[in-house]
């Protein structure tokens, strides 16, 4: 199954979120469950290699 990383945002903070997921929005509706007042994108997790996830969070 692909995994898919969900930046999230809500009034605790922010985050990275590793997510085993079908697609994008089924990691998206994944993430949600748990962080329900958030907002959330998905990307596919290879994206994120190489990249320094703390720069990708303050963008």
């Amino acid at each position: 199954m692909p995994q898919f990383a969900v930046i999230l945002s809500d009034y605790g903070g922010f985050g990275i979120e590793m997510v085993q997921a079908l697609e994008a929005a089924h990691a998206q509706d994944i993430a949600k469950a748990q962080h329900p007042t958030g907002s959330l994108s998905a990307i596919p997790a290879e994206l994120l290699d190489g990249q320094d996830r703390r720069k990708l969070l303050r963008a």
